[in-house]
Formats: C-alpha cells, sequence, structure tokens
C-alpha cells in the first residue's frame, strides 16, 4: 500500500473545523445564563419602584375586613408604578446600549465571557445597532406592559418575547430575532479571539 497520510474525512456541515467559526459562537446556556443575570441585576433595581407604588392602606383595609382584593391593580398606586417603570425603563435601556457599544458585554455577559458583535464582520457594534436591538426588545415589553392594563388576554403576547429569545434554539448563527433585526451576533470572548472592542491604553 503506498505510503502517505490518509485522508482526512470533512467536518460536519454546520460545525465547522476545531476553532473555526461556528466554534466561536456563544454557546444557548452562556447567553441564558447572562440574560439571567443582567435580569436579577435590573430587578433589584425595580424593585424600589414596586414596593413604593403598593397601596399597604389598601393592603391592611383587606386584612381589618376580611374581604380579598378582587382587582389586583387595585394594590398599586398607578401613577407612581409607571413612574418607577419609566425610570427603569431609561437605565435598563441605557445599561445594556452603552455597554454593548463600549465593550460588546452587559455585566452577565462578561461574566459568562460572551460579546456581542456585527454580524457582517464580527466588528464592534455601532450605536445605531445598540439602539435598534434594544429597542425591538424592549418594544414588545412596552406593548405588553400597556395592554395588560387593558385586559389579561394581552399576557399572550409575551409568547413574542419569549420566541424572540428562543430562536437561538434552531437558527445557524444562533440569533435572537433582535440580533437579526440590529445585525448582530454573539460570540465567546475569549483570550485567543479578537477583541473588536480592545482600545488602547487610558482611552475610554
Amino acid at each position: 500500500m503506498p505510503g502517505g497520510p490518509l485522508p482526512q474525512a470533512p467536518p460536519l456541515p454546520g460545525y465547522g473545523v476545531p476553532g473555526g467559526p461556528q466554534e466561536q459562537l456563544a454557546g444557548r446556556l452562556a447567553r441564558l445564563g447572562a440574560g439571567i443575570l443582567d435580569s436579577i441585576l435590573l430587578g433589584i433595581l425595580a424593585m424600589p419602584a414596586a414596593l413604593a407604588a403598593i397601596r399597604w392602606d389598601k393592603m391592611q383595609e383587606s386584612i381589618d375586613s376580611g374581604e380579598p382584593i378582587t382587582n389586583p391593580m387595585d394594590l398599586y398606586n398607578i401613577p407612581v408604578l409607571l413612574a418607577g417603570y419609566a425610570v427603569v425603563f431609561v437605565v435598563g435601556f441605557a445599561y445594556y446600549t452603552v455597554l454593548h457599544v463600549k465593550w460588546g458585554q452587559t455585566l452577565g455577559k462578561k461574566a459568562f465571557g460572551i460579546r456581542v458583535v456585527q454580524a457582517s464582520d464580527r466588528s464592534a457594534i455601532t450605536w445605531g445597532q445598540a439602539f435598534a436591538r434594544q429597542g425591538f426588545v424592549y418594544a414588545i415589553a412596552i406593548v405588553t406592559l400597556v395592554l395588560n392594563f387593558l385586559t389579561p388576554a394581552a399576557g399572550i403576547l409575551g409568547l413574542v418575547g419569549l420566541l424572540d429569545n428562543a430562536w437561538i434554539l434552531w437558527d445557524e448563527r444562533r440569533q435572537a430575532v433582535h440580533d437579526k433585526v440590529a445585525g448582530t451576533m454573539v460570540t465567546k470572548a475569549t483570550p485567543w479571539t479578537p477583541n473588536p472592542y480592545a482600545r488602547p491604553p487610558g482611552k475610554f
């Protein structure tokens, strides 16, 4: 039998060679963990706003009279609740937008070693992409919130938000819908992968 190297089997479709583009995509569990951690951090911020809006007097009246409150909205001072939501919305939008533009990572993404980049060439994302990305996510949340005040049946719109994130389960590049809208994707942030957000020392 003639000598020489044995022929190598081609890589499986969709997976690429070791270290190739497909292996640099952020893992689905890493994205989930980062999202949960960011939600917890923003939830801590939202807690004081929710507590400030509770009608403690109504709750005490219900306890004293023994009559249950049939409409949960009666337990809240709606103007205070909406004002609190507005503050949390602005801070949350700034949190995701600024951190993604500056470093490609929120605290959750940094903890799980992943970052957002442009889908076209894996460079740093622009302000426009960051606004589009987060704007799409928050638009779903705001519409759902507003309609929930009108009818509980609007809760089904929450499925739209779930579908947005669930898209990474079957998408070849593991993009959520908001990634496709903004032209972004999420990759691993390892010491051996290029960091398009790297800046010279001392430059913000």
